[in-house]
């Protein structure tokens, strides 16, 4: 992925609550501020980045010899975790520098692994856009690596990178260099005067509500939404409409409903939901609504037809990239809506539509390759053995699906030969923003759930499961472009087959005509409805107390209570890491209980949290602080 050089001003959204969920909502939410001890269910996918200044210098391998040792540059010092999962350079330099240079990532176990800028087999260095770091020159560049196409799960495995180079190529100079958690920067610009009330006044006509001056913000192309926060009645966006002025000509003018002049879309190209008392959140695409992007708005006029009622605007800003929610999606309900139909006589009959959920093959997304797969899921997949401390990794491929699945597709159909321990699913949108990774193993936070609530079998012979989406978390109204497959080996090699893949329950309408005729002059619109999603939120627990006697087996550990909790899962290793062989996970209903089958005159340290049951699905909460078992 290559970037312009941009600002460093990162936009870190905090918010969970409920998601309004409509036939016509795009993306649609209620915002409502953040808890430190809220679950993982219900959190915003909020930048976070850690700087490596020290990394940042001019580099020459000089012109003598066949070898060059150019840095080592540490990393001990860095608060890094694992969601740390992109590696960002900012670059200049010769066409030439990056021919030979290779980084060699080194962990606290030794190496884990040599990578070059350049294809090689001993290990190549992949973008978020898994292409090739592009070639140094005069102009600034920025390159997001992503860590995990190089096998390496996040940074914070990371204690040391070794560069290393070849005489001869070329000098080169990194500007900047950090660790993130996403390979874009959110950056946003807020317009604090758009946030107020709007009141259109009683009777009959038009009504010009205000002139929202954009001159003075510093906008640049890379800005291509308007995020709108908004509370009002129902029918205050009938006739609202947006005339976006440029510098030297308009731009058009966009209504908040369908309209021949010009229609708002969100980035899911749906309308906008009509306002409700709760606060909601839409995200507008300002190409999909006919304008390239905010740099050459100077002014948006707003116009409104009186008696249609009143609304607020919140918040308002223009962003870079659409807001992205981890969520509790709600499963699609059966919606009807009337429609209007010619009779034999000329006149209109309203006839119903209903949409189903069906999984009769019809609608069926086969990821077998072929014409609804594109990229398969479907074939064999062999990763070889590393060890418990050191899983290897392996990136297994994408599997699309072609832009045939959407929020409706709710389950998807696996049959497969093989331990599937390791394997995990990272669901993606067709923005490139991703959901997960998801696991098979129950154990990991984050892991899928079968439809019938019975358990996943991690090693299969010909096994078919069927796994319920929106159950497990999967927010498939926004991640529904396509799967990436990762998958690691501890102490044996992992050989997985999988030999049939379906996604299904896509809507399919079947018009339902209905027995009594009542004429009407026009179709008729039904106002999009909301349904609110269960909020889910999981306290943090803390370790009260872990002890044992030195020379004993076994070790007493106390946690702190949470409120609602269904049991507590926790880890004890003789690693401060939770990366030994030696590790034990147990879950517990008990805040009070006894670890037993341990060694005898080891260290050992201890960590747990809490979860409830949901849908039989367990959510887990965040994992409490590090604490070692006193020896008594």
């Amino acid at each position: 992925m290559r970037l312009k050089k941009i600002s460093n001003k990162a936009i870190a959204y905090a918010c969970v609550g409920t998601l309004a969920v409509s036939s016509l909502a795009g993306v649609n939410l209620a915002s409502v501020k953040a808890d430190e001890e809220s679950g993982t269910e219900a959190e915003v996918n909020s930048y976070k980045e850690v700087s490596i200044p020290w990394m940042v210098k001019e580099y020459d391998p000089g012109t003598d010899g066949d070898y060059k040792y150019l840095a080592g540059i540490d990393l001990a010092a860095l608060e890094l975790t694992s969601d740390y999962k992109y590696l960002q350079l900012t670059y200049t330099g010769d066409a030439t520098a990056f021919d030979a240079l290779r980084f060699e990532m080194a962990g606290a176990d030794g190496s884990l692994g040599t990578y070059w800028f350049k294809e090689n087999p001993q290990g190549t260095i992949k973008t978020s856009d898994d292409t090739l770091v592009a070639d140094p020159s005069e102009e600034e560049q920025t390159a997001v690596i992503d860590l995990e196409k190089l096998g390496i799960s996040g940074a914070d495995l990371i204690t040391t990178i070794h560069m290393h180079d070849s005489p001869g190529n070329g000098k080169f100079t990194i500007k900047e260099a950090k660790f993130t958690n996403s390979p874009k920067e959110v950056k946003s610009i807020s317009i604090p005067w758009m946030a107020k009330e709007y009141n259109p006044g009683e009777g009959e006509g038009y009504q010009y509500l205000a002139g929202i001056d954009l001159a003075d913000l510093n906008v640049t192309k890379d800005y291509q939404y308007l995020q709108l926060s908004y509370t009002g009645e129902s029918t205050s966006f009938d006739e609202l409409r947006f005339e976006v002025v440029g510098t030297d000509k308009g731009l058009g003018t966009f209504w908040f409903k369908e309209n021949p002049q010009g229609t708002i879309k969100t980035v899911d190209d749906t309308l906008v939901a009509n306002p409700t008392e709760t606060e909601q959140t839409v995200v507008i695409d300002l190409a999909k609504s006919g304008i390239t992007n905010a740099e050459g708005i100077a002014t948006i006029h707003m116009h409104d037809t009186k008696g249609k009622g009143a609304f607020t605007i919140t918040d308002a800003q223009f962003t870079n990239t659409p807001l992205q929610v981890a969520k509790t999606p709600v499963e699609p309900e059966e919606t009807t809506s009337e429609e209007t139909t010619p009779d034999n006589n000329g006149e209109t009959t309203p006839e119903t539509t209903t949409e189903k959920v069906i999984a009769d093959g019809t609608n069926d997304i086969i990821l077998n390759g072929d014409d609804q797969g594109k990229s398969a899921m479907i074939g064999t997949y062999s990763i070889k053995k590393g060890s418990v401390e050191k899983p290897n990794y392996k990136y297994l491929g994408w599997a699309t699906f072609k832009d045939f699945a959407n929020e409706s597709y709710k389950y998807l159909k696996i049959t497969y030969t093989g331990n599937i321990k390791l394997l995990r699913f990272e669901f993606e949108g067709k923005g490139g923003e991703k959901q997960g990774p998801f696991w098979f193993d129950p154990e990991q936070a984050t892991h899928f759930v079968t439809e019938d609530g019975s358990a996943i079998p991690l090693v299969g012979n010909n096994t078919t499961v069927v796994i319920n989406l929106a159950k497990s978390g999967v927010d498939m109204s926004k991640y529904n472009s396509g799967v990436h497959m990762h998958c690691s080996a501890e102490d044996e090699d992992v050989n997985i087959s999988i030999t049939d893949a379906v996604l299904y329950g896509g809507k399919k309408s079947e018009p339902q005509p209905t027995t009594t005729a009542a004429p009407t002059t026009k179709p008729t619109t039904v106002a999009p409805t909301t349904t609110q999603a269960a909020k889910v939120s999981v306290g943090k627990t803390a370790v009260k107390s872990a002890t044992k006697k030195k020379s004993a087996k076994k070790a007493s550990v106390v946690l702190k209570k949470v409120k609602g909790a269904k049991g507590y899962q926790v880890k004890i290793s003789t690693s401060k890491k939770f990366k030994s062989k030696a590790t034990k996970t147990i879950t517990t209903a008990k805040v009070k209980f006894v670890v037993k089958k341990l060694k005898a005159n080891k260290k050992y340290y201890v960590k747990a949290r809490a979860y409830k049951v949901v849908n039989k699905a367990k959510v887990y909460g965040k994992w409490s602080a590090v604490k070692q078992v006193k020896n008594k």
